[in-house]
């Protein structure tokens, strides 16, 4: 890509990482992004860079308008581009104009492409780290996309070894592994070990007693318990693998909704209320409740696909006459003859 071509999807980057892009613009960027799969990726480097930053809450430690003046010596020493005045006394810089100077410097200064920067911000190990409220999603410098759940934390090298691609996962994630065999990708999660060569799967280590969930969507993935006597297994799609402290348990996966939090998908077949609420609070991030043990054990049927809780919510207590309090962050469902 030309320097100026560059430079201007830096900006409209910069832009939409600062929520100031029209609709328009973010189709632009979307297109761009889907091109091809080197854009894919360096768009989530990119973003990745900007949240290490924290570009948003650390304006006040970073001297962006130092930054942009140096940018600008730089393009002014280049005969093709017409010298600039001192942006102070011209004109005011959009705030994504000032973020996207930032980057460029650095990325002209060689810190970004050579992953530099990175290691000085955080050794030889990235760490992405979730926000609350939504699947985050990054892809590896492999290729390998990685979906998260709320509050869940990756650790990965700014570049993968020759023989192995590890990282360190706590919370639950689901993976899409790029193919490689010669290179086997290994995530480390509690006392276990998950290795797979391309494949896509969850795990999931918000359980009690440091339990590990792993199901396979597509693919083959051995799994591997480290603690006290250790002991591989292999699954397929379909399965389902709990790993305790003693042993793993492998069965077949009859749960509908076991990567709902990432598909936003939510199939109940004749499911418990009590189970249903389970669900609920564990894809939206809920604090739901129920003290009446007769409303727990009433049935319900339904498929939800992008529906936001309130509506879900809405839908059972009107089948079956109930209704919901709410108090601060808890919500309670309680009989509507209450």
């Amino acid at each position: 890509m030309k320097t100026t071509e560059h430079n201007e999807k830096w900006n409209l980057i910069a832009k939409h990482l600062a929520n100031e892009c029209s609709e328009i613009e973010n189709i632009e960027l979307n297109n761009w992004i889907n091109e091809n799969i080197e854009n894919e990726i360096e768009f989530s480097e990119i973003k990745n860079d900007w949240e290490i930053l924290n570009l948003n809450n650390t304006m006040k430690e970073i001297n962006v308008d130092n930054a942009w003046d140096k940018l600008k010596n730089r393009i002014e020493e280049d005969k093709n581009i017409i010298t600039m005045n001192d942006k102070r006394t011209e004109f005011r810089l959009p705030v994504y104009m000032k973020y996207a100077a930032f980057f460029i410097m650095l990325l002209g200064i060689g810190f970004l492409t050579s992953k530099v920067y990175k290691n000085v911000v955080s050794g030889k190990m990235l760490e992405y780290v979730a926000s609350n409220n939504s699947v985050n999603e990054i892809v590896l410098n492999d290729g390998t996309k990685v979906y998260f759940n709320n509050n869940s934390k990756l650790s990965y090298p700014a570049q993968f070894s020759s023989d192995a691609r590890k990282v360190k996962l706590t919370g639950e994630a689901f993976f899409d592994v790029a193919k490689n065999p010669d290179k086997p990708f290994i995530i480390e999660v509690q006392n276990t070990d998950i290795k797979v060569l391309g494949t896509s799967f969850n795990v999931n280590s918000n359980l009690p007693d440091h339990q590990v969930e792993v199901f396979v969507e597509t693919g083959i993935v051995q799994v591997t318990k480290k603690n006290g006597e250790e002991k591989s297994v292999v699954i397929y799609p379909g399965d389902k693998v709990t790993v305790t402290k003693n042993q793993i348990n492998q069965t077949k996966n009859s749960d509908e909704n076991i990567i709902a939090w990432k598909t936003k998908t939510l199939v109940f077949k004749e499911e418990s209320l009590k189970n249903v609420i389970h669900d609920l609070n564990k894809v939206y991030n809920s604090n739901i409740s129920c003290n009446d043990q007769s409303i727990l054990d009433l049935r319900f049927t339904s498929t939800f696909k992008n529906q936001d809780i309130d509506s879900i919510l809405s839908i059972i207590c009107l089948a079956f006459d109930l209704k919901i309090e709410e108090l601060d962050n808890q919500i309670t469902i309680v009989s509507n003859t209450n």
